[in-house]
């Protein structure tokens, strides 16, 4: 038999099996979603395991749709690192991303570990029509010097020294 008999023959008899193989991959890898409270390492690293078996069947996905599909699996409490990620056009390969998204749990896990506890009680405030009025006193600076204005509401500059020449007003 001539190798490239040989080469038909193994495609033909396995071509099939690696058609289903490559779609329970790619339906897996389209349809996987983080839940809420679970973490973000464990999840990606098992889409960029998918994304490798994929490409070693033949379906090159590409660094742009990994991303994306990356990109789309994690809760709205990452949109703004979606956001950030993609108006910044980061440059980074999968493992990077990976690094980022696992960083930016970790922050948003430490912002609610601060205790930041929401406290809800009675207000005084009467709520109406007429009572629009502020209670608040004008902010008005707590002694110091306070510098002249001119005519058009601008400081007085006439004694000021310049930067360059180091000389008082011109």
């Amino acid at each position: 038999m001539d190798p490239t008999d040989i080469i038909a023959y193994l495609k033909k008899m396995y071509g099939a099996q690696s058609m289903t193989a490559r779609y329970q991959l790619s339906k897996t890898l389209f349809r996987s979603m983080l839940n809420v409270n679970a973490h973000v390492g464990p999840h990606v690293l098992k889409m960029i395991s998918l994304m490798e078996k994929l490409e070693k069947l033949g379906c090159k996905l590409g660094k742009e749709l990994s991303q994306d599909l990356i990109l789309q699996s994690p809760p709205d409490s990452f949109s703004p690192f979606i956001i950030n990620f993609n108006m910044n056009k980061m440059d980074c390969d999968l493992h990077e991303m990976l690094n980022m998204l696992i960083d930016y749990q970790n922050q948003i896990d430490s912002g609610k570990n601060q205790g930041s506890n929401l406290v809800v009680g009675k207000s005084n405030n009467k709520k109406g029509k007429w009572n629009n009025k502020s209670k608040k006193k004008p902010f008005v600076p707590k002694g110091g010097v306070t510098k002249p204005r001119d005519k058009k509401g601008g400081v007085d500059q006439s004694n000021a020294e310049y930067f360059f020449c180091k000389e008082n007003g011109h």
